[in-house]
């Protein structure tokens, strides 16, 4: 069994494992923020690294927060249309949605505009604070028994290991936009909506979409250290998008 392997079997289940229990402590907003910062991204990335090597690895990286409108599309469709059907409805449309963005974005070649990626930033914080429906009520409290968390690391687990087999298909840059395929705003969302209501969902995905400006800069800074830096590229990005991902969550609290 490789590294490579290793990493894919157990890097996202383990992330999102931590995301779900903080969740539990503090609420699906923060619960969403650990799932859109690189929990499952990073992972898929280091993957790719080792199996693939570090040119195909930055390339994917730099391809990553274009993908990023895609999620935006993603987050909103489910959002709203989890006010008329439930989540084995209204995650399969968001999924409809962000698959037809990604797409479009690679057939457009847009996958690589630096420009674009960037604007991806305000794009989140105008989807979180105003596009998202607000709640209506406080969520009601759900448990979270240990064989939820089991099920959401199985389902993560047979999403990563999906993704990043199809990546000698895709080629780097559709590898890329769908590197921030929403694995986490999947698993954590379903269960959220199903055992807490739709308020708590969009709580959830409010704070996906701050922490997503969290992974839009863990990818950039990672795309271009990895040069110069090698493996050690993984640090900065690392601390540079967790500690985007916070001061995006934080301010949107004030705003909201």
């Amino acid at each position: 069994m490789t590294i490579a392997f290793l990493v894919k079997l157990l890097a996202a289940p383990l992330m999102i494992a931590l995301a779900s229990l903080a969740g539990k402590r503090w609420g699906p907003n923060i619960a969403g923020l650990m799932g859109g910062l690189p929990l499952v991204g990073g992972p898929v990335v280091l993957a790719l690294w080792l199996t693939r090597g570090p040119e195909f690895a930055a390339e994917v990286a730099l391809a990553a927060p274009v993908g990023v409108w895609a999620n935006i599309v993603y987050m909103l469709l489910v959002g709203f249309a989890s006010a008329r059907w439930a989540w084995y409805v209204a995650i399969p449309i968001g999924w409809l949605g962000y698959l037809a963005s990604g797409l479009l974005l690679n057939l457009l070649g847009l996958a690589h505009a630096l420009w674009l990626g960037l604007l991806v930033l305000p794009g989140l914080w105008f989807a979180a604070t105003r596009w998202l429906p607000r709640p209506s009520a406080a969520p009601r409290v759900a448990q979270l028994p240990r064989i939820e968390i089991a099920t959401r690391m199985a389902a993560a687990a047979g999403l990563v290991l999906s993704l990043t087999a199809a990546a000698g298909l895709f080629g780097p840059t559709l590898t890329g936009i769908f590197t921030g395929a929403p694995i986490a705003a999947t698993v954590i969302p379903a269960f959220t909506f199903a055992n807490a209501g739709r308020d708590a969902l969009l709580l959830a995905l409010r704070g996906f979409l701050t922490g997503l400006m969290g992974f839009t800069v863990f990818f950039y800074v990672l795309g271009y250290s990895i040069p110069s830096l090698h493996a050690w590229a993984f640090l900065p990005a690392l601390l540079a998008g967790l500690a985007v991902g916070l001061f995006a969550t934080k301010l949107a609290r004030r705003v909201g």
